[in-house]
């Protein structure tokens, strides 16, 4: 598969709408349905659609209250003894779904974790293993809510925003002294908690329509030195992700816990 490297040319096409998400097929499983009826993996009207919902959805939650319970919820796990790997994998799952209403919140972020796994490209190891998660992710949904969508922002809430974290916790060992928002937009912008996205190239001049991987954290070329490479963390264009300033105010106030309780 062709990889696109530089920053330029991967915001440009993300702000492109001819080139689109590659679609996955029909399936019976539970993690098929996941992928298909998510936004993620949708174009054109469906995804727009599917778009607006998650919007409204985030929109009710606040990112400040989000931080607050994910700081109270870091700060608890800490006092039992959990380790920071393991806060930091958990911390941002079982937060946003407490605050989606979920039920049993604690026990989504393992589910989360397989599901994440293959979720991009949808290749699966263990079926039975990703299907019994998706499951427990579709039926934690509360009552009268988009179950797949609430499933997707869990999903990749442990791979963007437990990603972002426990990549800050590293930074941050290194700078002490450095604030924990300048050591997350470093990591944002240095090296993506989800590196890589994919599109599909518009068929043309003599080629046919074909899959490219599009890389977020490689060299800028228009980047000068008023002007540090972008940051496409959180994608660009009308797909960027809806979720950045949850993901950002959950994550800083977890890596502020556990960095407290390193001193």
């Amino acid at each position: 598969m062709p990889v696109i490297h530089d920053r330029s040319d991967v915001a440009r096409i993300l702000d492109d709408p001819a080139w689109l998400v590659p679609e996955p097929g029909p399936g019976d499983s539970a993690f098929a349905r996941l992928r298909v009826e998510a936004s993620r993996f949708a174009n054109g009207r469906t995804h727009d659609e599917r778009r607006a919902l998650i919007d409204v959805r985030l929109a009710a939650i606040d990112p400040e209250r989000l931080a607050r319970a994910a700081a109270a919820s870091a700060r608890a796990a800490r006092a039992a003894g959990v380790d920071r790997a393991e806060v930091a994998r958990r911390a941002p799952v079982e937060t946003l779904a407490a605050a989606l209403g979920h039920t049993d919140p604690a026990s989504l972020p393992d589910a989360a974790a397989i599901v994440a796994a293959p979720y991009a490209t949808g290749v699966v190891d263990n079926a039975a293993a990703v299907d019994a998660a998706a499951e427990r992710l579709l039926g934690a949904a509360a009552p009268g809510r988009h179950r797949v969508l609430d499933a997707q922002l869990l999903v990749q809430a442990h791979a963007a925003t437990g990603g972002l974290i426990a990549a800050a916790l590293r930074r941050a060992d290194a700078v002490p002294a450095v604030p924990t928002g300048h050591v997350v937009a470093a990591v944002l912008r240095d090296e993506p908690p989800v590196p890589a996205t994919r599109r599909l190239a518009p068929a043309g001049h003599g080629s046919a329509e074909h899959l490219v991987e599009l890389r977020f954290g490689g060299p800028d070329r228009e980047a000068t030195a008023g002007a540090p490479p972008r940051t496409l963390a959180f994608g660009a264009g009308p797909r960027r992700c809806p979720a950045r300033d949850h993901a950002v105010a959950a994550a800083a106030a977890v890596v502020d816990v556990l960095r407290e309780q390193e001193c």
